[in-house]
Order: structure tokens, then C-alpha cells, then sequence
């Protein structure tokens, strides 16, 4: 193994956070997959799972990105071709897990009273790391699996708390330092 320490990410829909802590499912957007595999892309980071339970949810995916891995948009944008090919569909986060041996990493602007870690800490943690976003109000924590702890938030000094979660992806890739 490399001293480079292997990172993937997960985007969560399910299960998510509502605005009064019940757990939903968010809606996958075509930006959200282009901006994660972009960014994942710019740091080297892969696989890129987009985790949604609904079927119809993984065609929207397979459609978007098949115009490229297969069709003429990656004849066109070959680049485009090789950064969606990092895409992962998973029906839920457990699915990840059975399958790989991550270590899972939180990630929330307002985590559980738990310990934090910077994410430049994981370079010095060996083995393969995955790094969970969630949409909607955040992660649903109770109904997913263990986590090996949670990254410490992204603090701001604006009147607005909440990041979008491209944004948060780009600063939390940019603070591991890899």
C-alpha cells in the first residue's frame, strides 16, 4: 500500500434528516453528480457512491452519466468520460460497507457531542476511509451504520450555517491534504 491512505466519499439521501429531525429521502441532482465527481476527480479520490434507495433514482444516474462513459458527450468531453466513471449507484450505505472495508467518517456543520477529527488526521490513520455527506438536514446517525468517528465541521463567521454539500465536499478534500 502507498503511504497515501485510500479515500472514497458517499453522498447519503437515505436515510437523511428533515427539517424536524424525521427520517426521509432527498431527491439526487444532476449537479451533485457532476460536482462530486468533479471535485473527487481534482483530488484523486474514488469511488464517488451516490446512495439512494429508489431504483428510479439510479436510472436518473445511469442515464446522465451513460451519455458520457458510453455515449457521444464522452466522444466529445473524454475527460468528462474518465471522472464519471467513479460514480457508484449503492441502495444504502450498509451495501458500501458489506462490500469494501472502509472505515466510515461523518460529517455534519452540527455533529454529536462526540469527539472530532480534522480531516488531515486520516492521512495518519492507515486503510481505506470513506467520507459521508448527507442532504436534506444531515445524516439520519440512528439508522446507519457505525461510524469511526465524525470530521470536525466547517466552522464560518457568516449568518448562514449550513454549506451546499458540493461545498462542503471541496473544503473537507482540500483540508486532507493529500
Amino acid at each position: 500500500m502507498s503511504d497515501t491512505p485510500h479515500i472514497a466519499v458517499a453522498l447519503v439521501h437515505h436515510p437523511v434528516l428533515n427539517r424536524v429531525a424525521e427520517t426521509t429521502t432527498t431527491a439526487i441532482t444532476s449537479i451533485d453528480v457532476h460536482d462530486f465527481a468533479r471535485s473527487c476527480a481534482f483530488y484523486n479520490v474514488a469511488p464517488v457512491y451516490m446512495v439512494h434507495p429508489a431504483d428510479g433514482m439510479h436510472a436518473f444516474i445511469h442515464d446522465m452519466t451513460d451519455y458520457y462513459l458510453d455515449g457521444a458527450g464522452g466522444e466529445r468531453n473524454p475527460s468528462r468520460r474518465e471522472v464519471l466513471g467513479a460514480i457508484r449507484c449503492v441502495k444504502s450505505l450498509q451495501e458500501i460497507v458489506e462490500e469494501e472495508d472502509y472505515q466510515l467518517w461523518y460529517t455534519s456543520a452540527t455533529p454529536p457531542d462526540k469527539t472530532c477529527i480534522e480531516p488531515s488526521e486520516l492521512r495518519n490513520i492507515n486503510g481505506k476511509h470513506l467520507i459521508v455527506f448527507g442532504t436534506g438536514w444531515g445524516l439520519d446517525e440512528k439508522n446507519m451504520p457505525d461510524a469511526n468517528g465524525w470530521l470536525s465541521p466547517i466552522e464560518g463567521v457568516g449568518k448562514v450555517r449550513h454549506l451546499s454539500v458540493r461545498a462542503a465536499l471541496a473544503i473537507y478534500l482540500d483540508r486532507l491534504g493529500i
